[in-house]
């Protein structure tokens, strides 16, 4: 039985492997070595977001309040997400310590590489995912962040087997109706982990539509699975949005959109549209909450009609320049680098921090500074290099397989559609706070289409030299 699935336990342990090793590695940097004490001392807890969900864990350990607060007044949190931080506090409860769940978050990893093989085995060739599978075990970003206390490998590996759930469909009925509820659940849960799939569920649902469209059958056995999957998300997402209009009055299950809306991609658009230096836009648009209830606390949901008069009146009149500067800034996620990020969080390599914003300086026209930015060698510039030519090089395959099969409409255009379209989804929703990480759930169908691409792009130069040599 277990050989069987030999690609699949080689996949799992070499992308576990190389998981635990990167982990061991930055221990003994760390924590034995003591390099970044201000942020890593308590390695994988590392600052940041990191810290955030740790102390979520740590009140509803201790106090059982959702509170980021680390003073005896624990107000309640309506800005991170519950998923990430109950999944600390409920392995927590079982006695695991912080290092243990860092290990099971990096089984979530492996099994997300496997999970890619799978989905990409259903659509498309063997040999195909395969590779992607095994490119995705050593891509930088996913290995590196599996191995700390962050959220990101655990959305990533509940949205693929949600997928894989939804996608593979099963001749018999019942099994059918209980993965499409487990699909749904999956894909619930991860709406609670990272808000940026709350607009998936009708996507998917189109999506399986498309894929199945001529072997769904009858109306009332469609709608019958249709209900099935909702019901599933409902039950999963509704008694968090449920507490939170107990706590802050609205159904929202984050204020997540909003702040990201309202101190980060605004005030970029206003700085850009005014020419203003973003010291002093901040200020701008954090004034509008001094009079809030929750003041001086923004990113809560309390402040939700403040949030919206902010957007409405700043994309009054602005909508086609706004969507303009947003596509511009989006343009990093499809080629941006994790290298110099990583080593800014490692201090592996003494260099100066790089403040280069190639999409604003592109937004401002300003060429001849892009220009000479790659004619003046440097540390910067060659990580720059190093880790953005693998996602230039897998953004152009994935594109020349997707005009591809938009022109010969071969058996994998929809996947390679569907797969497209999620990209895309993940891209535009992240925006002008794209970094690489926000690039982790994108990355297993980017890997897939750009393989796919680069095996297309052989079959036609074989074609075409056979073509040229007849004789051989």
């Amino acid at each position: 039985m277990i050989l069987g699935y030999r690609k699949e336990i080689l996949l799992f342990l070499t992308a576990l492997c190389l998981q635990i090793s990167v982990f061991l590695f930055l221990f003994v940097w760390f924590v034995g070595l003591g390099h970044m004490p201000e942020a890593a001392l308590h390695y994988p807890v590392y600052g940041g977001d990191s810290s955030s969900y740790f102390d979520i864990s740590q009140n509803l350990l201790h106090y059982g309040v959702y509170s980021i607060e680390q003073s005896p007044h624990l107000v309640p949190d309506s800005f991170r997400l519950p998923g990430y931080p109950f999944f600390l506090y409920f392995l927590q409860l079982l006695g695991l310590p912080i290092v243990g769940i860092v290990f099971i978050q990096m089984l979530l990893g492996s099994g997300s590489v496997v999970l890619t093989y799978l989905i990409g085995k259903k659509f498309l060739q063997e040999k195909v995912a395969f590779v992607a599978a095994l490119l995705l075990c050593i891509e930088p970003t996913s290995v590196f962040f599996s191995t700390f206390v962050m959220s990101d490998t655990l959305f990533v590996f509940t949205l693929l087997l949600s997928v894989y759930l939804l996608f593979c469909t099963q001749p018999d009925a019942k099994k059918n109706l209980l993965w499409l509820f487990l699909s749904g659940a999956l894909l619930g849960f991860a709406v609670l982990v990272r808000a940026v799939a709350l607009y998936l569920p009708p996507l998917l649902i189109l999506a399986w539509g498309v894929l199945y469209r001529k072997e769904l059958g009858p109306v009332t056995k469609n709608l019958a699975r249709l209900a099935v999957f909702v019901l599933a998300i409902l039950l999963v997402v509704a008694p968090w949005s449920l507490r939170n209009h107990k706590q802050f009055g609205v159904y929202d299950i984050s204020a997540t959109p909003y702040v990201n809306a309202t101190q980060f991609n605004l005030p970029l658009f206003y700085s850009y549209q005014h020419r203003v230096p973003l010291a002093q836009v901040y200020p701008i648009f954090s004034a509008p909450f001094a009079s809030s209830p929750g003041y001086p606390q923004i990113q809560t949901l309390a402040n939700k009609a403040i949030f919206q008069k902010i957007i409405h009146e700043q994309l009054q009149g602005n909508y086609l320049a706004y969507a303009y500067f947003h596509s511009i800034k989006t343009l990093p996620f499809f080629v941006t680098d994790g290298t110099r990020d990583i080593n800014r969080m490692v201090g592996l390599i003494q260099i100066p921090p790089d403040q280069t914003n190639f999409s604003t300086m592109l937004l401002q026209k300003n060429i001849s500074g892009i220009a000479h930015y790659f004619l003046s060698p440097g540390p910067n510039l060659w990580m720059l290099l190093a880790g953005s030519l693998p996602w230039i090089l897998i953004s152009s395959l994935w594109l020349f397989e997707l005009g591809y099969v938009l022109v010969r409409r071969p058996p994998t255009f929809w996947f390679v559609c569907i797969a497209s379209g999620l990209i895309l989804y993940f891209a535009f929703l992240t925006g002008p706070v794209t970094e690489h990480r926000y690039r982790m759930p994108a990355a297993p169908f980017m890997l897939l289409l750009a393989v796919q691409g680069a095996f297309t792009l052989r079959q036609l130069w074989r074609t075409k030299s056979a073509s040229a040599n007849p004789s051989r």
